[in-house]
């Protein structure tokens, strides 16, 4: 495709602003975990500096890094598989749904998402009628849709042929689940897709390990540094410096307004939030000191 006006192909045209993106789950997985690391074992050790040496702090903080971590990565975890099967519980109650629904019913549900889009509702209701109809063939191609190993009213297994090949049928069962009315209403009605079984492991990971690391930076001058109070001092500035960018950071990747002024306010906003939590946090840990 060629723009007319100037004769450049699209494909080589080009914004100010060109960035190379970043998954946002990845993006907030990476934030919680990080943001986290960097306020609790920030607190931890600041509190530990006011009543042993360096070695107590480096021991305590390495502790609470390996334990929070792993909490955070398992808390992931959970939160993502939640997540996968509430989907999937929405998806069989809605393929039930148009299963059983009446004449117009769907219809009208197509029209609801493309209306308001500027979709004329005769163009809404063919939509509507093809995505049925390629739902009804794949359900039919599968012998009608039931939980793997039931059989259909002929006592042939449903997700295969009859003398028990499955991996046909499973095959083409797998990749129904994307198409049809059902999935349109899920994913442009809903807002919903299913995710991926990776999906639970990379999100564990990355939180976890986003986690350690944000936690281990507060704790580095305790490794170098014998006295508490000066190696608390280099502890905030390292803490301040990695939220300055990790902000900047997050905005490019984000695709969040750029320019001077968007990376500064990304920086400054992150350092604000991060900072804000851990002076916080280390303020508590001071006034129950100061009230013992």
């Amino acid at each position: 495709h060629v723009d007319v006006r100037n004769g450049v192909c699209c494909k080589d045209l080009k914004s100010v602003d060109e960035r190379t993106l970043v998954d946002p789950d990845v993006v907030r997985d990476v934030i919680i975990g990080l943001s986290d690391g960097l306020t609790v074992p920030f607190a931890l050790t600041a509190g530990l500096s006011g009543i042993g040496s360096s070695r107590i702090v480096v021991l305590g903080g390495l502790a609470e890094l390996i334990a929070g971590a792993i909490s955070m990565g398992v808390g992931g975890f959970l939160a993502s598989q939640s997540e996968r099967d509430h989907f999937r519980y929405l998806r069989q109650q809605t393929r039930d749904r148009v299963q059983r629904s009446c004449g117009g019913e769907m219809e009208r549900e197509v029209h609801g998402v493309l209306g308001p889009l500027g979709v004329d509702e005769k163009v809404s209701m063919a939509v509507a009628e093809n995505l049925r109809k390629v739902e009804d063939e794949m359900l039919a191609a599968n012998g009608g849709y039931c939980a793997p190993g039931k059989n259909n009213a002929n006592g042939s297994a449903l997700n295969g042929s009859a003398n028990g090949d499955v991996e046909g049928g499973a095959d083409r069962l797998k990749w129904s689940d994307d198409v049809g009315l059902t999935a349109f209403l899920l994913k442009f009605g809903e807002g919903m897709e299913e995710v991926p079984t990776k999906r639970l492991y990379i999100s564990a990971l990355t939180i976890g390990s986003g986690y350690f690391f944000g936690g281990l930076i507060p704790l580095m001058p305790y490794f170098f540094i014998d006295n508490v109070q000066t190696a608390l001092i280099y502890s905030c500035i390292v803490t301040g410096v990695i939220l300055l960018i990790f902000g900047a950071v997050k905005t490019y990747v984000t695709g969040a307004t750029g320019g001077y002024r968007g990376y500064a306010w990304g920086a400054i906003s992150m350092l604000t939030v991060g900072g804000g939590a851990a002076a916080a946090a280390f303020g508590i840990v001071k006034a129950l000191e100061v009230s013992e």
